[in-house]
């Protein structure tokens, strides 16, 4: 007697399918058409937003020389500080299951841009607030 272990395993996923109850497999259970959401660009129309309102804080930063005496080294750290802020961002949108795109490049493009508005928004709170 030839025992070969594709009966046994044909034998075993029969009786475990007749435990299941199930008496359709599931690929022909889920063959309704499905209705198609219209897709909207909602995170694409965001990083578009974000990156025009980045570029005139810049503008508006960079148009006159900067008042410090190590201007490159600020920057430096605004960026840092900018990356780090966004990092927590993305964090929270991830834990509140927010960060879902459709490609990699709509996601590359949404956390650019996040990332260059915060880190003008904070060179412009150092710059011309006055705060620090």
């Amino acid at each position: 007697m030839s025992w070969n272990i594709f009966e046994i395993i044909d034998v075993t996923l029969d009786a475990l399918d007749l435990l299941g109850g199930s008496s359709t497999p599931n690929w022909k259970r889920d063959q309704r058409p499905k209705k198609r959401k219209k897709s909207t660009y909602n995170v694409e129309w965001m990083s578009v937003g974000m990156a025009f309102i980045s570029a005139v804080i810049l503008f508006s930063i960079l148009k006159e020389p900067l008042p410090v005496q190590y201007p490159v080294q600020t920057m430096v750290i605004a960026a840092l500080i900018g990356i780090s802020i966004s990092a927590v961002g993305f964090i929270g949108l991830y834990f509140v299951e927010l960060f879902y795109f459709r490609n990699i490049f709509s996601m590359i493009f949404f956390c650019s841009s996040v990332i260059f508005f915060s880190t003008s928004l904070l060179l412009w709170l150092y710059f011309k607030s006055g705060l620090f």
